[in-house]
């Protein structure tokens, strides 16, 4: 059996809250929020977080019924010029696997049917091995970069993949 990605229903608060504080857990330099930020949340931003709406969608990824990878596409996100990719993770022992790929063309799929013509993410500059990923998949850098909120002495690059293309 493959790789299937859908999106989270809104039932599934807790296993997306799990496989979130998990993902902050076992990379804290890839994202810009923090696990005891986000373990702090409410049932409540949970549930909030699960339920797809026209500004986002959070994508998970299963094998056989196991939740394996998460990412979440925003028609409109403060810090980007359009639509952005947010909160990407994939279980360490299943990359390598299209796990990236299948949640990318996912999120992509979305904020294409939401009008979208590009797509963009921030990413840790000292995480090659998602920048790698990020780029197999259509995405490049766009100059810009910032310093990653908790951590200041790293910075995250902007990256954009363009949806218009074939």
């Amino acid at each position: 059996m493959g790789i299937e990605v859908r999106p989270v229903r809104p039932d599934e608060a807790a296993a997306l809250k799990a496989l979130r504080l998990r993902a902050l857990a076992e990379a804290p330099l890839a994202f810009g929020s923090t696990l005891a930020r986000e373990a702090a949340f409410t049932d409540d931003i949970w549930a909030e977080r699960a339920a797809a709406t026209h500004e986002r969608c959070v994508f998970v990824a299963l094998d056989e019924g196991r939740w394996v990878g998460i990412a979440t596409a925003l028609a409109h996100a403060p810090d980007q010029p359009g639509p952005a990719l947010v909160g990407m993770f994939v279980d360490p022992a299943q990359r390598g696997r299209g796990v990236v790929d299948a949640l990318l063309d996912a999120a992509a799929g979305w904020v294409r049917e939401h009008g979208g013509r590009a797509l963009y993410l921030w990413a840790t500059s000292t995480n090659t091995p998602a920048i790698r990923a990020y780029t197999r998949c259509g995405f490049h850098p766009t100059g810009d970069s910032r310093p990653l909120a908790h951590t200041p002495s790293l910075s995250e690059i902007r990256m954009l993949r363009d949806l218009t293309a074939p």
